[in-house]
């Protein structure tokens, strides 16, 4: 899954949307990725760690998602 969203985010980064993919990768693996260490992710990523935040808020994003039932299909 890692190797996935690394390669979909750094494919984005031509179409100049490498933070918008970045986002919504968080927001559809978020499930999977809760417990993670944002920095290491980032890190393992190749993505400036200043991305651990926006880590943060797609995690917390997507647990109001769920709450309020709307689901990324």
């Amino acid at each position: 899954m890692i190797d996935d969203i690394k390669a979909a985010v750094h494919a984005a980064a031509g179409s100049k949307r490498k933070s918008a993919m970045f986002h919504l990768q968080i927001l559809m693996h978020a499930d999977e990725l809760r417990g993670v260490d944002p920095v290491a992710f980032c890190e393992e990523l190749a993505v400036p760690v200043t991305y651990a935040t926006e880590f943060r808020k797609m995690l917390g994003l997507a647990r109001l998602m769920k709450e309020q039932g709307i689901r990324l299909t």
